[in-house]
Order: C-alpha cells, then structure tokens, then sequence
C-alpha cells in the first residue's frame, strides 16, 4: 500500500508539511483554486499511506519524534537532493572508496555515482545497492543485519563490524533533522550509532541534507558540525543562529540550490 503513485500536487503538499509545518484544507483549496473537498481527498490518500497526519481542518506531519517512510520522504524535495546529489558526485573522484548510508539523499547520490569509475562502496542501504548494481564499474559491498522493510536498510551490531574493516575516503551520510544547538540529529539510535560508524572510518565527512531539515524536530544526537568535513545544501535558512553556528563550525559548507540538473 505505501508504495501507491502519489500524485504531483500531493508531492507538492506533501513538500510543504515537510518545509513549513501544519497545513490547512482551507488554505491549500486557495493555494490550488481548488474545492475544500477536492484537498481533503488528497490529505485522505497522504493520510491513509502513512505520508501525513489529519487534524480537524488541517494536516501534519505523523507523529512528533518519528520519521515517514522511504518511499514519502524520496517524494520530499525532489528537485533539491537531486541538485545536492549531483554537486557531491561530481565532487567524488575515480576510485575512491565511499561509504554510502541510510537516507532519500543518500539514494540520490547513488543515482549520480552510477557512471563513476573505479568505485568501491561499501553501504547498508537496500536502494543504494540496489542503484548501483547494473554499475559494473562500481563494487558494491552490502552490510549484514536486521532488515527495516519501510526503511529499506539494514541495521544492527553487524553493520558497524562490517564498516570497521574499512577505511572510507568518503562518508556520505543524510540526517533526519539538523539543529543549531546538536548539529545532526537522528529518529533512531540504531540509525544514529551507524552514522557515527561511517563518520569515524572516513577521511572526508560529507553531509547531504536539504534546508527543510532545520525544520524538522529529532531526538537522538548522532554528531556536532564540527565532525562534518562538507555540508551540502540547496540553500540555508534564513535564521541568524544557524547562520552563525554553521560560521564558528570548521566544515565548508556548499550550497549548490541554483545549478541546473
């Protein structure tokens, strides 16, 4: 059932939960020059995937504290992780060894990594695999563990031993939410360890989140900017404390929101 077509306008709703928070029938029905029960069709369909969460009168995210699925969250931000995934790829030369972790701008990267050459990547997340095994140019290592079927990744002790044989010139990792006081933050502490073993067994740290993560609210701390080597962004936000924690942090931040694809 998650896996239903969405349709573009409710992408685009659902984009706007994911960048602005609560959304009302009545707003989104002038938003589109649409009737109120035409909308409320659309938030039932987002609402009955999981996607969304119906209050009266309006929409929100699903629960406080968890994250949505794969398949909705890859519907977020289309546009953005698709120019934050091809700006890290083009970044990421031949031959290098690349840890690829949980997350829909991870799965980006991957897409765009299709035609590098010499690649070895070592990664627990299914899609990714998945991506890049028609790539005979690019070896693909696959970690053991527990399966997550919404997530499509697998998680577990197995993951970190596996990674631990390695040493990466790459991390690429996603987060759930980022915030100005804990830096990446994370739904999960499975997700989060994970994370934290593909930062600590690389030489260049890359995070790849687009700006709607500043709005979003997670519990579990997974690590401070200052342990992130490169952010990539569309844009940021325009809020003075994080423009001023992102100044004081050593990463090198790049905003790649206005190349073409």
């Amino acid at each position: 059932m998650g896996s239903r077509v969405i349709s573009s306008r409710q992408r685009e709703i659902l984009a706007l939960i994911e960048t602005e928070g609560v959304q009302y029938i009545d707003e989104l029905a002038r938003r589109y020059d649409l009737t109120t029960q035409t909308i409320r069709r659309d938030i039932n369909a987002l609402c009955d995937l999981g996607h969304a969460r119906r209050f009266h009168g309006g929409v929100d995210v699903p629960v406080e504290g968890s994250n949505i699925s794969l398949n909705a969250r890859a519907q977020l931000n289309r546009r953005a992780k698709r120019q934050i995934a091809k700006r890290v790829a083009a970044d990421i030369g031949p031959g290098a060894t690349v840890f690829l972790g949980i997350g829909s701008t991870v799965q980006f990267v991957a897409e765009a990594l299709r035609d590098h050459q010499g690649l070895r990547v070592i990664t627990n997340n299914i899609h990714v695999a998945l991506t890049l095994c028609e790539s005979p140019s690019v070896e693909v290592h696959l970690t053991g563990g527990l399966l997550r079927h919404d997530d499509r990744d697998v998680v577990g002790t197995d993951v970190i031993k596996f990674v631990e044989k390695f040493y990466a010139t790459y991390a690429v990792v996603g987060a759930g939410a980022l915030s100005p006081l804990n830096g990446l933050m994370d739904f999960s502490y499975a997700e989060a360890q994970i994370t934290n073993a593909l930062l600590e067994n690389a030489q260049t740290r890359v995070l790849a989140a687009d700006v709607s993560k500043w709005t979003r609210h997670a519990s579990v701390r997974v690590a401070p900017f200052n342990k992130i080597t490169r952010f990539y962004t569309d844009r940021l936000p325009a809020d003075a404390p994080v423009a001023g924690v992102l100044a004081e942090s050593s990463m090198q931040v790049v905003t790649c929101g206005e190349e073409t694809i």
